[in-house]
């Protein structure tokens, strides 16, 4: 398995998690996003998580499910932020 942190800065290594995820190099290949991919993704998305939620026990659905929920947080207040700095530029 794979680090999920830099061991020397600590830092997640999400970025580079991405860059080497299989879906993501088939997406991004013709650098176009089309709303098929995006579908197509959300149901691999899916079926991964009824799998985990299938295998875990009470305990750990509970960690896999904070942790689901603190990174969709995450991902929606920066890009929120992202958008906040395009409008604040453009004003």
């Amino acid at each position: 398995m794979k680090e999920w942190f830099d061991k020397e800065t600590g830092i997640l290594k999400l970025d580079e998690m991405v860059q080497e995820n299989e879906s993501y190099k088939k997406i991004m290949a013709d650098g176009i996003i089309t709303d098929e991919e995006v579908e197509e993704q959300s149901h691999k998305t899916i079926e991964l998580m009824q799998t985990a939620e299938k295998a875990l026990n009470d305990e750990q659905k509970e960690i896999v499910g904070n942790l689901l929920s603190e990174l969709a947080v995450l991902f929606s207040v920066y890009n929120y932020r992202q958008l906040q700095e395009l409008f604040k530029e453009g004003n």
